[in-house]
């Protein structure tokens, strides 16, 4: 009895059918193995992500509610000026105003030919928080923005508002989009909810209202 099964078995393992279907068995083990891998790792850095950008929604929601708007004590031309004259005969791209470190700040970005140049400005006392110089990318096209023929921040906001229906401006951003396009870019909150709303700064139409995430 014995030696009929040994030889059953010994027949087994040298059936070239029975061969393939152990190696086709154990290569689909492995590639479910890798692609389970995969998933769990997609699904954990996609937990990743969504953990980040909910802990800097929170924080943004902190410097919000440390930062006063009655402290924006000097305007936005003001700003610029200070970032003219720590960068001469610069093109402005952008001034952003917002909370940074529980404080109203402005933040006016500029370019020439090969660098872009960054000027932080307390928005209280007019005083530069920094500055700094990097290098362009390649590709990285810049428009030139003209302030003056934007309209102001206080029209933008009054626009904004009325757009998202409920809340406060808390945040302002004016750039150049392309050669003939400039817009301003405004948050808007109600309790814990923001809006941003895009508004063309030159005809004054809203471009489109959407939850900040």
């Amino acid at each position: 009895m014995n030696k009929k099964t040994d030889k059953n078995q010994n027949s087994q393992q040298n059936d070239p059918q029975q061969k393939k279907h152990t190696k086709l068995t154990k290569k689909m083990i492995v590639t479910m193995s890798i692609c389970g891998g995969l998933l769990l790792g997609a699904g954990g850095t996609l937990g990743i992500m969504a953990s980040h950008d909910h802990h800097e929604d929170v924080i943004a929601a902190v410097q919000r509610k440390k930062a006063n708007k009655a402290d924006i004590k000097i305007d936005q031309q003001a700003a610029i000026d200070k970032f003219n004259e720590k960068y001469k005969d610069k093109q402005i791209n952008e001034v952003k105003l917002e909370p940074d470190h529980g404080q109203y700040v402005y933040k006016i970005k500029g370019f020439d030919n090969t660098n872009e140049y960054k000027v932080k400005v307390n928005a209280k006392n007019g005083k530069v928080i920094s500055s700094k110089t990097e290098k362009l990318e390649n590709g990285d096209k810049k428009y030139s923005l003209d302030p003056s023929k934007a309209i102001s921040r206080d029209e933008a906001n009054t626009i904004a508002e009325k757009a998202a229906k409920k809340g406060s401006g808390v945040e302002w951003e004016l750039k150049q989009e392309t050669k003939n396009k400039s817009v301003w870019e405004v948050k808007v909150t109600d309790n814990n909810k923001t809006k941003e709303v895009n508004i063309n700064a030159t005809s004054k139409k809203v471009l489109g209202v959407d939850n900040d995430h």
